[in-house]
């Protein structure tokens, strides 16, 4: 049986805007049947800050896996519902002059150093505030302006001080040109604009991703692992800040609830099932917290005989992204830091056998795009440019080490060990321009030097190895963070 830990309801989001601590979740089965169902029982959901001074907040729903797709979110989200109705009136000869003053309000310019207006001078401006006109260039950093109570302009006070118009102001910045704000195609364009930008921003909000990698990693375990009688794979709701404050806070871990799910429930109930392996969607660092958080799993999962597997940041090597910094000759792995000193003692406890740590993380889809994976409601471009390494989607490595060890077991059964499959295929891959140049990303993040491999496996780790323009990746061994070297203690040991 192989239990996964990891938010998968947006626990962590949610504790945000309670007051009471949220309920200790339950290990719950999950197969290729129940899948959606299971989104639906967990009631997937998460509330936004797009603009974290604003206070504001989009709140999400997400009852299958498609409702992560921009075609779903443009239909959910009534910041898209506002900008389409701009659009349609703009198209309107009717209609036109109110949505372009309504855009040109989102935008308003003024003077760097503005005069104090007088009580006629500020009557004067009122009366022409309907037809604004630019008069150094400069945007105007408070977009809100003074309250109207002209009649006709309800529409644009009701915008006023709204997240859809503090958005329209900082995202187009880069769109806009000086010219005449009341032609039509500028505005439609700056829309446009406006529309990816806010996909873009949903998409790439670290929770969003955070929830989607989670259940894209889950999709990918279970459509390559045959579920039966003999091998299940169950889910716990639990966030990696509910797990660390539980361990914590506890006087000795069998008072925990992960000792209960882990232990007490599964080996010491009569008719209980043990575990086999447990995943963590988490990434740990290298401070004294999360090196005490990781001993004590490693501690339950050395009583369960089931190894726990997670991912761990490249900080640990000495660099912050292996996006920059892919050539080991710059790593500083020997440093004599405080996370260094962790690590090495990290290395050397006893349950060091019964903890797997791994890295980097592997592409969970292809980027949106015309040539990639395109939109059907609106014109969509993800990726701006060449896309910055950190806008993918990557997906912790646990969910592959989970795969390959479900896959494993089904062909050889306890025997897998020594013959672990360690290789997997068929993962988006995706191709593009760069300076006229075909590239390929790498489906782990990075193409790996054959020392660097070396490294990071002496390191105790189990590295993901990319190979250059292919759609396969291999697992660099499957051993523990043990020193000196020790397989992942199991029961397959």
């Amino acid at each position: 049986r192989i239990l996964l830990l990891g938010d998968y309801s947006g626990r962590e989001n949610l504790a945000q805007s309670v007051d009471s601590p949220l309920p200790e979740a339950k290990p719950i089965e999950v197969d290729r049947d129940n899948f959606d169902d299971l989104m639906k029982r967990l009631n997937v959901g998460l509330r936004l800050d797009l603009k974290g001074a604003s206070g504001e907040r989009i709140n999400l729903q997400f009852r299958e896996l498609d409702d992560f797709h921009p075609d779903r979110l443009f239909q959910q989200v009534s910041l898209f519902s506002e900008l389409r109705d701009v659009r349609k009136r703009l198209l309107n000869p009717d209609s036109y002059d109110q949505a372009a003053r309504e855009v040109r309000e989102w935008l308003v310019i003024e003077a760097e150093d503005p005069p104090v207006q007088t009580d006629s001078a500020e009557t004067d401006a009122q009366e022409n505030s309907a037809d604004p006109a630019p008069s150094s260039g400069n945007l105007l950093d408070d977009i809100l302006g003074q309250t109207k109570t002209d009649a006709s302009t309800n529409r644009l006070d009701s915008a006023r001080g709204s997240l859809l118009g503090d958005f329209v102001r900082d995202v187009v910045k880069p769109y806009l040109v000086e010219t005449d704000e009341a032609e039509q195609a500028q505005l439609l364009s700056l829309i446009d604009s406006s529309t990816g930008d806010l996909m873009r921003t949903i998409l790439h909000h670290p929770e969003f991703k955070a929830l989607e990698a989670a259940w894209r990693g889950l999709y990918f375990l279970i459509r390559r692992v045959e579920t039966d009688s003999d091998l299940k794979i169950s889910l716990l709701d639990i966030s990696k800040e509910e797990v660390m404050s539980n361990l914590k806070t506890v006087e000795d871990l069998t008072d925990s609830h992960l000792y209960n799910v882990i232990i007490r429930d599964a080996v010491k109930t009569l008719g209980g099932e043990p575990w086999s392996l447990i995943c963590g969607n988490y990434e740990f660092g290298l401070d004294v917290d999360q090196a005490a958080t990781m001993i004590r799993l490693s501690k339950l999962a050395n009583i369960a005989v089931a190894p726990f597997i997670a991912q761990i940041k490249p900080q640990m090597l000495g660099i912050d992204s292996f996006s920059e910094g892919s050539d080991e000759r710059l790593w500083n792995y020997k440093d004599e830091t405080t996370a260094g000193k962790l690590w090495t003692m990290l290395r050397t406890i006893p349950e060091a056998s019964s903890l797997g740590l791994a890295l980097p993380g592997f592409l969970g889809r292809l980027p949106y795009g015309a040539s990639t994976d395109p939109t059907e409601v609106f014109d969509f471009e993800e990726l701006a440019g060449n896309g910055e390494h950190h806008d993918y989607l990557w997906i912790n490595p646990s969910f592959l080490v989970a795969g390959l060890v479900g896959q494993s077991f089904s062909s050889f059964g306890w025997e897998l060990r020594s013959r672990m499959f360690l290789d997997v295929d068929g993962l988006p891959t995706h191709v593009y321009k760069s300076d006229g140049e075909t590239m390929t990303k790498p489906c782990a993040e990075v193409v790996f030097t054959h020392s660097a491999c070396d490294i990071i496996i002496e390191q105790g780790l189990m590295p993901l190895i990319s190979f250059r323009d292919s759609d396969r990746v291999r697992l660099g061994g499957f051993q523990s963070i043990s020193f000196p070297a020790k397989p992942l203690k199991g029961r397959w040991s």
